[in-house]
């Protein structure tokens, strides 16, 4: 069973090699430590993938950064960007990826392990992102597009948040679009063994 309050203990790894800069999270002190060997390894292995990606032709600089967004209840949430500038271009790019970890076992939650199979959650979620451009009045490029098995996401204390990487829907300028939807109203979609779940649970 997880202490309900108690989050794991973080430290930040930093490395750095000529134009490459990376600072990402090692969690430490786990009472098992193949879950949290099995965590390490996936988050570095990602870090891994970030670097490659930045790390083009003519690449004068290449950075990886991250913020834990939530490390309670045994779930850690963590999110990865990359900033990477190539020479001579407009400006530079910037990639986030996410993980979300069970501390209690190591497994890594995709996306649809969120969610009940019959709770109709892609559909849902397509409703409340589309729901959210219009009532913010975000400028789209593109069309949302139906909520798939891939959509990337991560989850903090008090919402499970979606993400799209920058030109996916909005312009350069806008950022990342990120649509914040409470666990409250997404608890009754939930997996039995969902994050989410253990998140709001009293």
């Amino acid at each position: 069973m997880y202490d309900k309050f108690k989050p794991v203990k973080v430290i930040t790894i930093k490395k750095e090699h000529e134009h490459i800069k990376v600072s990402y999270p090692k969690l430490v002190d786990m009472k098992d430590k193949k879950a949290e060997a099995k965590i390490n390894k996936e988050i570095r292995e990602l870090v891994d993938e970030l670097v490659e990606e930045g790390n083009q032709p003519d690449a004068t600089t290449v950075e990886v950064r991250y913020e834990s967004k939530v490390n309670r209840n045994g779930v850690y949430s963590v999110v990865l960007i990359l900033f990477y500038f190539i020479e001579h271009a407009a400006h530079p790019m910037e990639i986030q990826k996410a993980l979300t970890f069970s501390t209690l076992t190591g497994h890594s939650f995709t996306f649809p392990e969120l969610f009940s199979k019959n709770s109709y959650y892609k559909t849902r979620l397509t409703r409340y992102v589309k729901d959210y451009v219009k009532k913010e009045n975000i400028q789209l490029i593109n069309e949302i597009q139906p909520i798939t098995d891939d959509q990337e996401y991560y989850l903090t204390d008090e919402d499970l948040v979606l993400f799209y990487q920058l030109y996916e829907y909005t312009p350069y300028v806008y950022g990342f679009l990120e649509v914040p939807i409470p666990l409250t109203e997404v608890r009754s979609m939930a997996a039995m063994d969902s994050p989410i779940r253990q998140l709001t649970s009293r």
